[in-house]
């Protein structure tokens, strides 16, 4: 298996402009860690549909469910990537499913 560094981040001291947008913040880092990528299973294409599938990824994270920090991206291969689904895989794994940008 190929673990790979992983920061799980929040963004904090954000603002809201005149429109009601918040701006501004810094982020800041709540856990380090590593992740694996775990490939999507046919069964998941077929319930999430291919858009789904080729816009996000999943990742395993050696954190338990309940101990999982409370974050909302994750920064995989010095990328920040926003954490859209975490799936239960108790009592040892948490499986986030990320965003992609692709260049």
């Amino acid at each position: 298996m190929i673990w790979k560094p992983c920061q799980l981040q929040i963004i904090t001291g954000q603002t809201e402009d005149a429109l009601g947008n918040m701006v501004g913040g810094t982020w800041q880092t709540e856990k380090e860690t590593v992740c694996r990528f775990t490939p999507w299973t046919d069964d998941q294409i077929e319930l999430e549909g291919r858009e789904v599938t080729r816009n996000e990824q999943q990742f395993v994270i050696p954190i338990p469910f309940d101990q999982f920090p409370d974050c909302t991206h994750a920064v995989i291969d010095d990328r920040r990537q926003e954490i859209r689904q975490k799936i239960d895989l108790s009592p040892r794994y948490t499986v986030i499913q990320v965003k992609v940008y692709k260049e």
